[in-house]
């Protein structure tokens, strides 16, 4: 579920302790997806030299993931129509995980398109395992420092690294952009008059306004057997999902002068910290 998947990246996240990531220079911030899984590729291939050295045998691998879909892109790039079919289908992916349980565009965590890592195949006792852990941090380490010449203590802090970069760029580029600021204020009005309560106009505060208060209904349901998200069928999530795609549907219509902008710009800043800082 992607409720798992973001808890488990923010535990990450708070258990890191890093440097600042640098801003994206001009080079970087050009590249596309391809390069910056180049970036990956020499990370692990640095990795496996480094662990080959210490005495282990380690398989570059690199996860893969769900590929974008066309509706997707030009959402990415601010379409209201494709932005409208795909709320109208998957609402803001929260409850749709529960609808479409087996399609990742939901937000549903479909673990085989992601790869399995050759690496988890190994058999080793404990001994092994944990001096084969701490090679495999001290190897990662390495990389970094060799490839990106990023500063890190542990490989988890690269979360950190992504985060802190994110949000600089986001306060600039989107909190900071005066037309998004004035967008927001109509933006907000209207989904007053619609009856959503509104407790900020900052326009990363307003996109996520929706998705926050759906995860927020989610968590009302209390955890489930996984000690997470609830266990529900589609049945018993079906009334929960009707009520965020009507949410998702009328967002869009207060905020589609808001998203054409928006969006495209969002799209941008995560393509440069995916550039800066592969993970």
């Amino acid at each position: 579920m992607k409720a798992l998947l973001s808890a488990a990246l923010t535990l990450a996240v708070l258990t890191g302790c890093a440097a600042q990531a640098p801003e994206p220079t001009a080079t970087s911030a050009g590249k596309d997806p391809q390069e910056a899984n180049e970036v990956k590729w020499k990370l692990e291939r640095a990795k496996a030299d480094c662990m080959k050295k210490k005495g282990f045998k380690y398989i570059p691998f690199v996860m893969a993931g769900p590929a974008e879909t066309e509706t997707q892109k030009r959402m990415a790039a601010g379409d209201y129509a494709a932005t409208k079919e795909f709320r109208t289908k998957y609402g803001y992916q929260v409850f749709a995980q529960y609808i479409y349980p087996n399609d990742s565009a939901s937000g549903a965590l479909v673990t085989e398109e992601f790869g399995e890592d050759p690496n988890s195949k190994v058999a080793m006792n404990e001994t092994q395992f944990n001096a084969f852990k701490s090679a495999k941090n001290a190897c990662s380490t390495k990389a970094f420092k060799a490839v990106l010449n990023a500063d890190v203590k542990d490989p988890l802090d690269v979360l950190k690294l992504q985060r802190d970069l994110s949000g600089r760029l986001t306060a600039r580029r989107l909190d900071g952009d005066a037309e998004l600021v004035k967008l927001a204020v109509t933006f907000g009005d209207c989904l007053k008059a619609k009856g959503y309560p509104i407790t900020s106009l900052k326009p990363t505060d307003l996109a996520k306004r929706g998705e926050t208060a759906t995860y927020a209904e989610i968590d009302k349901l209390g955890p489930g057997s996984s000690g997470s998200s609830p266990d529900l069928t589609a049945a018993q999530a079906k009334p929960h999902f009707a009520k965020e795609v009507k949410d998702a549907l009328d967002d869009l219509e207060c905020g589609k002068e808001f998203y054409a902008r928006f969006s495209p710009i969002y799209t941008a800043i995560r393509q440069e910290v995916k550039a800066q800082i592969p993970l």
